[in-house]
């Protein structure tokens, strides 16, 4: 496969972008291969050895797919530790000749070595309980292990803290001790000089004393990178799960170089999504600064999947030395999202992202993201429009516009000058109520919208100069969903002076429902009066009893 130059420049820096914190781990997100997404917690000698030699032959290693990592299964499954080292077992049924030679041929191929443990005592396992230990109180002996194997990352896991019962398989709880655990190993793998570590806890919150705290602010010193969310699985719906968790994360200003917000491995090239939906999910990992890590029998991948993980211009703005992700601009719900980013040298990245499911021109007004004009690079099929001032293209249900916008001219237009409306000064009934809250511009939110009470906020005597705008909401949605629950949006019912209701999304903000608050949250409205004074009625969505989220104030247009 040839390279771009763009790409072989990015490759090539992998060894000499400078990383936060002094660690000496690449900076920006890891790209290559797990066993997990195949053959789950049962890898053995021949898939491993055959996925080295497909991600060789078919150009992955040349493309940047470099870390084989052998995922949870690899450890006995006898409940014993070595008698003399005290570290875990190799399980020889799977691998009758240890790891040493498939670590050896990998780095043949020109890949990185990366193993999987567990903080728990036991690991995660798809028998439950499982039976294969954890690294919890050995982790000096592990760490050794895994060096003595050379590794150079390691993906680490959150089962089985207290003990092996069923029940501590994957729990979801907020724990006050995750900091302590993943700390002892990651001195443990530093002592060692094995330099890279993910941890991951399913983008479950810390809990401290002054509330919980998400992983992007507690995991920094103690690991290159972290799980956003619970595990990815099959079909589109784990996608948007995994997407909506992911948005207050991109715009928190924590993701950097060596401080990686890794969404789970890639479906490209499992079932459950078509081939659109595929393209589009690799374009948002891409964009988000994750790390890219293929799940599949990558010797059985279509070349169309190929291209897809392959893609030049996507894998040079994952890689991008600034390693700053994408942000959402604006949800036009159950429509389109459009997000943009920083690159580097000054380009942006944008990507816009089809909610409606259905074939369909999907378009961009680059106003939308502050820009008059720029030099558009469509990564899907490699065409380039100069002095652009919009963008479309025909897109299946599920697809996306992934840009590249290059000598980019900002909007000169003037930002709009925005009233705000505290949500407290409503009228208020059924369950809607005042609660305090330290994190809103007034102190109070209100909540109790929706939901079984079905409470309802009503905000009077608004004026305006703008028939159609952009209101701004500032709120909280602290309802984290995993897999298998919500897909971490909350819905409320807008509308204006008793005009058409709206269903608007409003995504995860964060874990603590005193202070993370989503400030700047863009919804378009249309129905004000420009004469005359206007209310707007915030409540449920339709006739569900789940819960809109906590609103702190409204913005509207002067």
């Amino acid at each position: 496969m040839r390279l771009s130059h763009q790409l072989a420049a990015v490759l090539a820096s992998y060894a000499t972008t400078p990383l936060a914190l002094g660690k000496s781990f690449q900076s920006t997100p890891v790209m290559g291969w797990n066993s997990y997404n195949q053959v789950a917690c049962s890898p053995n000698d021949s898939v491993i050895a055959s996925a080295i030699s497909s991600l060789a032959d078919r150009g992955f290693v040349d493309a940047g797919y470099r870390y084989l990592q052998v995922d949870c299964g690899w450890a006995s499954r006898d409940q014993q530790r070595n008698s003399s080292t005290k570290a875990l077992k190799i399980d020889l049924d799977a691998f009758p000749d240890g790891l040493q030679h498939l670590s050896d041929l990998a780095r043949s191929k020109g890949m990185i070595w990366s193993m999987y443990s567990d903080a728990g005592t036991r690991m995660c396992d798809t028998e439950v309980p499982s039976p294969v230990l954890g690294s919890l109180g050995n982790e000096a002996a592990d760490a050794e292990l895994f060096k003595s194997l050379g590794t150079a990352y390691v993906k680490y896991d959150n089962c089985y803290v207290d003990g092996p019962d069923a029940s501590q398989n994957a729990p979801k709880d907020a724990r006050p001790d995750f900091v302590s655990r993943f700390t002892t190993m990651w001195d443990a793998l530093q002592e060692v000089g094995i330099d890279g570590m993910l941890i991951c806890q399913w983008g479950v919150p810390f809990s401290t004393d002054s509330g919980l705290q998400g992983p992007d602010k507690w995991s920094r010193e103690i690991s290159t990178s972290f799980r956003l969310s619970d595990d990815i699985a099959t079909g589109w719906d784990n996608v948007y799960r995994i997407y909506n968790q992911a948005v207050h994360i991109a715009r928190s200003g924590l993701i950097g170089p060596g401080h990686i917000a890794d969404a789970d491995l890639l479906e490209v090239g499992n079932p459950g999504m078509t081939d659109v939906e595929q393209e589009t999910h690799f374009a948002i990992w891409a964009m988000l600064k994750s790390a890219l890590m293929i799940s599949t029998d990558v010797s059985a991948l279509s070349d169309s999947a190929v291209s897809v993980l392959q893609n030049p211009g996507l894998i040079a703005i994952n890689q991008d030395a600034a390693v700053k992700p994408v942000e959402l601009v604006q949800r036009y719900t159950s429509d389109h999202d459009i997000w943009r980013g920083d690159l580097a040298n000054g380009d942006l990245a944008v990507l816009v992202v089809d909610l409606s499911n259905e074939t369909r021109t999907l378009g961009l007004d680059l106003s939308e993201i502050g820009l008059s004009s720029a030099t558009v690079l469509n990564l899907w099929n490699n065409q380039t429009i100069d002095d652009a001032t919009s963008f479309s293209a025909q897109v299946s249900g599920h697809g996306s516009l992934a840009l590249r916008l290059s000598n980019v001219q900002p909007s000169s237009a003037s930002a709009p000058s925005y009233n705000y409306v505290a949500f407290e000064t409503g009228t208020l009934t059924d369950g809607a109520n005042i609660q305090p809250c330290s994190g809103c511009a007034s102190s109070s939110k209100v909540g109790g919208i929706g939901g079984s009470s079905g409470g309802k906020v009503v905000l009077s005597n608004i004026r305006t100069s703008q028939a159609t705008q952009n209101v701004i909401f500032d709120y909280i949605n602290g309802d984290v969903g995993y897999l298998g629950g919500s897909n971490n949006e909350r819905l409320a019912s807008v509308s204006v002076s008793g005009g058409a209701v709206q269903t608007v999304s409003f995504p995860l903000s964060g874990y603590n429902w005193d202070t993370d608050v989503y400030r700047g949250y863009s919804v378009e409205l249309s129905g004000f009066s420009t004469d005359s004074a206007n209310n707007i009625t915030v409540s449920g969505s339709g006739s569900g009893t789940d819960p809109a989220p906590q609103f702190d104030r409204i913005g509207i247009v002067a």
